[in-house]
């Protein structure tokens, strides 16, 4: 076999492959403590979090595939809180909070990140996105 005639037949099950591992890395927006619960979401960036139940203690933090949110100081105004991405902007690992430091890290390359998003070591050279933090009643909302 000729190998134009053992890539063309091979096309079909590639495709298939990866359109399922495609489908399998879909996922709703879910909001994840670290402890493990999920708080459901939506599909876009956007979430919600109820500060009855998450975000309790300065220094503590909730995330989803795509954000990651910290408490920085108490009372529940917008100010208390920051909204990053989570995804190193060096090579998209996702970064980990680091509350006694007081920055993101990321695992990888050792990036660094204040809580304005803004490298300040390692192999990132781009800020963190920063996303708005708003509040009604008791409920956070990033967007």
């Amino acid at each position: 076999m000729d190998r134009r005639t053992f890539i063309q037949e091979l096309r079909v099950p590639v495709l298939a492959t990866c359109a399922i591992c495609l489908g399998s890395c879909a996922k709703d927006n879910e909001v994840t403590t670290p402890g493990g619960n999920s708080t459901g979401g939506t599909t876009t960036n956007n979430f919600k979090v109820d500060l009855t139940k998450d975000l309790l203690a300065v220094g503590s933090f909730v995330f989803n595939d795509k954000i990651i949110v910290v408490r920085l100081a108490s009372g529940n105004v917008p100010a208390s809180f920051v909204a990053l991405q989570r995804a190193c902007t060096h090579q998209g690992t996702d970064v980990n909070w680091n509350a006694s430091k007081n920055e993101f890290i990321c695992p990888n390359h050792g990036a660094r990140f204040n809580t304005s998003g803004q490298n300040i070591g390692g192999q990132s050279t781009s800020a963190l996105p920063v996303y708005t933090v708003s509040i009604s009643g008791t409920t956070l909302s990033v967007g």
